[in-house]
């Protein structure tokens, strides 16, 4: 798990200094992502919302999948997401010591903002898509741009983009469920 947040924030060479299993999940989360983004289902998703976002089109549609995936989360679990998200947490935790700087301080926000639990409502969804578009300033300050105006948008697509997702997602579950097989074996 935590392999899977140190992946978006850490560079190589930290990555290498941490546990072989946190190793392993920085592995996963980047064949994961890497799938993701040549997905043509995941392309045509992006297709109907790009029209104003432009390239970033994919990172919205990502957390809006989070989004979908959190409002229909009984769909692909048998445990409650206020659960899953507790133990998440308390897994997060335990991991931070050893979380590179970056992750650090992120795994503190994403602790006590409740964030998978937000992901659910469209208000999380905007807060996350605000602190995103506030990273995009700070270190692409030329292709800013404020993402939450993307709302509007997504919600006119929303039916189609949660057909989209639902097609998409089991597959996600097989490649990642292929991938780990491929670490251990």
């Amino acid at each position: 798990m935590l392999g899977g947040i140190v992946a978006d924030f850490a560079r190589n060479p930290e990555i290498a200094l941490l546990p072989p299993d946190v190793q392993t999940g920085v592995r996963l989360h980047r064949l994961i992502d890497g799938f993701t983004d040549r997905h043509p289902i995941v392309h045509r998703s992006n297709a109907r919302v790009s029209a104003r976002l432009g390239w970033f089109a994919g990172i919205v549609m990502d957390v809006y999948y989070d989004h979908i995936l959190a409002r229909s989360w009984e769909r692909y679990s048998t445990v409650p997401l206020t659960r899953f998200a507790s133990r998440s947490y308390q897994v997060l935790e335990a991991a931070y010591p050893i979380a590179p700087p970056d992750a650090q301080w992120f795994i503190r926000r994403f602790i006590d903002g409740d964030y998978l639990v937000g992901y659910s409502t469209l208000e999380g969804i905007e807060l996350t898509l605000a602190r995103l578009s506030d990273r995009i300033a700070e270190r692409i300050p030329k292709r800013a741009m404020w993402l939450p105006d993307a709302l509007p948008d997504l919600a006119a697509a929303d039916a189609e983009l949660e057909e989209d997702f639902h097609a998409f997602y089991p597959e996600l579950i097989a490649f990642a469920a292929d991938s780990r097989r491929g670490f251990v074996a």
